[in-house]
C-alpha cells in the first residue's frame, strides 16, 4: 500500500511548482538587489548622464522580470494557497537582496499583499472563464508595477535619508561643478577674452571666481534647505515614482506580450496541458 501511495504523488507536478516558485524568488531577489543599489545612488539624481541611465535600465529589467513570473505563479500555481507561499517567500527574498531592516520590510510585506491581491484576482477571473486567456494576467500586472515602482522609489527615500540623517544634506560635489560651470561661463568667457592677463593671471581669476560663486551662493542655498532636509528624500522619491509610473505605463505592454508567447511555449514543452472541466451551476429561476 505504501508504494502504491507513493505512486500516486505527483512528483513531475511538485517539480513544476518548485521551478516555477524558485523563478519568482530569484526575479525577488534580483530586483531587492536593485533596490539596494538605487538607495546608495542618490547623487546619481543631481548628476544626469549614462550611469543613472543604466541604473534605470537595468531597475525596469528587474522589474520586467518579477512582472513576468508573477504572472506565471498567478495563472499556473494551484491551490491558491500554493502560490500564495511562493510570494512570501518571494517577499522575503526581496527584503534579502535589498537590506534586511524595518523599512525594506515594510516594503516587502507591501510588495506581498499587491501580490496577494494580484492573485486572487487573476484566479477568479480565470475561474470565470470559459477558455483559458493571458488577459486577467497581463491586465492585472498594473497593480505590481504601481507597487514595484512604489517599493524602487521608497529604497531611493530611505537610502538618501539614512545618508542625510548620518552627514546632514550638502549637494554632491558633481552637482556643485555642474551648477558653477553654468552659471558662471558668461563671466568665463569674458575673462578668457581680456588680451591684457597673463595666462596664469588668467587661471587665478577663474579659479577666485568658482570660488566666489560656490561660497555666496551654494553655501546659503544650502543653509536655506536644511531646515527641510528631511523633506528632500520624499520630494527625490515622489520625483522618481511619477518618471517610474510614466516609464512603465508605456512599457506596460511588454510583459503581457512575453506571457502570451510564453503560455503557449510551456504547453508545446509539456510544462502546461488543457484540462477540460464540468462545474455544476445553481440558479435561481421562476
Amino acid at each position: 500500500m505504501g508504494v502504491e501511495a507513493s505512486r500516486e504523488v505527483p512528483w513531475g507536478r511538485i517539480v513544476k511548482i518548485i521551478f516555477l516558485a524558485i523563478l519568482l524568488i530569484a526575479a525577488s531577489w534580483f530586483f531587492g538587489l536593485w533596490c539596494g543599489r538605487v538607495g546608495q545612488a542618490y547623487t546619481l539624481f543631481f548628476r544626469p548622464g549614462r550611469e543613472i541611465l543604466e541604473l534605470g535600465l537595468w531597475l525596469l529589467l528587474a522589474i520586467g522580470v518579477v512582472a513576468v513570473t508573477a504572472g506565471l505563479v498567478a495563472a499556473l500555481l494551484r491551490p491558491l494557497w500554493v502560490a500564495v507561499v511562493a510570494f512570501v517567500l518571494s517577499a522575503l527574498a526581496m527584503v534579502l537582496g535589498w537590506q534586511v531592516g524595518i523599512g525594506p520590510a515594510l516594503f516587502g510585506l507591501l510588495y506581498f499583499v499587491a501580490s496577494l491581491l494580484y492573485t486572487r484576482g487573476v484566479a477568479g477571473e480565470l475561474n470565470d472563464r470559459l477558455r483559458f486567456s493571458v488577459e486577467p494576467v497581463s491586465r492585472g500586472l498594473s497593480l505590481l508595477f504601481l507597487v514595484l515602482a512604489l517599493v524602487a522609489s521608497g529604497s531611493l527615500c530611505l537610502g538618501y535619508a539614512a545618508h542625510i540623517e548620518k552627514e546632514g544634506f550638502t549637494f554632491p560635489l558633481a552637482f556643485k561643478e555642474m551648477m558653477t560651470k553654468m552659471t558662471v561661463i558668461p563671466m568665463r568667457e569674458a575673462i578668457e577674452a581680456q588680451t591684457d592677463l597673463t595666462p596664469q593671471e588668467r587661471e587665478r581669476a577663474l579659479a577666485e571666481m568658482e570660488e566666489g560663486f560656490e561660497e555666496m551662493w551654494m553655501g546659503p542655498l544650502e543653509e536655506m534647505i536644511e531646515p527641510y532636509e528631511r523633506l528632500i528624500p520624499v520630494a527625490v522619491a515622489i520625483g522618481t515614482f511619477m518618471i517610474l509610473q510614466t516609464i512603465l505605463g508605456l512599457l506596460s505592454w511588454i510583459p503581457g506580450l512575453i506571457l502570451a508567447m510564453i503560455f503557449p511555449l510551456l504547453q508545446i514543452t509539456g510544462m502546461t496541458r488543457v484540462v477540460t472541466e464540468t462545474r455544476e451551476v445553481e440558479r435561481l429561476t421562476l
